[in-house]
């Protein structure tokens, strides 16, 4: 996810819990008659407020409303729901010369290996782009009865590896365990 989307992902949402607590807190008060809570609620005209459809500003109003919603939830569903792959890295920047690796090539590679490590039924190796971080991810399925601990020794080796491959280049690298449940 990009950090765009991610940062107006949580905004909405904190928007929209402020807005549903702030509703709840209300509505328990009133129950609970709380006298600031009735004051409030008696101010209110439901004559007025019953007229507002009647208005000639209401219907465009209303249609501006609702284009604007529709554009922004589809704005961030394809942001959400875009792809986060990333190609290469850039491992030398020189004036007359550069240099870049494939970083689904190196995922692939380091995935096989680890695959090789024993009590792996499968590793899968990708590469994408995780809020700006070009990112090395290789999801790994093991057996019940695996050694977590000589994997997790060689998945940091590998690890290591890359990151000395690509000469300081600013890729992380990341490795997903995934244990079957013992039956």
């Amino acid at each position: 996810m990009k950090t765009f989307v991610a940062g107006v992902d949580r905004l909405v949402a904190v928007i929209a819990g402020a807005t549903l607590l702030a509703g709840g807190g209300f509505a328990l008060a009133w129950h609970y008659d709380v006298p600031w809570a009735r004051e409030t609620l008696s101010r209110f005209e439901r004559a007025r407020i019953a007229e507002l459809p009647q208005q000639g500003w209401w219907v465009p109003t209303l249609a501006i409303v609702v284009a604007v919603a529709v554009v922004a939830a589809l704005v961030l569903l394809i942001g959400n729901f875009s792809p986060r792959t990333t190609g290469t890295a850039s491992v030398i920047e020189e004036p007359h010369f550069s240099a870049h690796v494939d970083l689904s090539a190196i995922a692939s590679g380091v995935a096989a290996e680890l695959a090789q490590f024993p009590g792996v039924r499968r590793a899968r190796g990708t590469a994408i782009d995780d809020r700006g971080m070009p990112t090395i991810t290789v999801s790994v399925y093991a057996a019940a009865d695996f050694d977590v601990v000589g994997f997790i020794a060689e998945a940091e080796s590998r690890a290591a590896f890359v990151a000395r491959s690509l000469g300081g280049a600013n890729v992380a690298t990341r490795v997903q365990l995934h244990i079957d449940k013992r039956t």
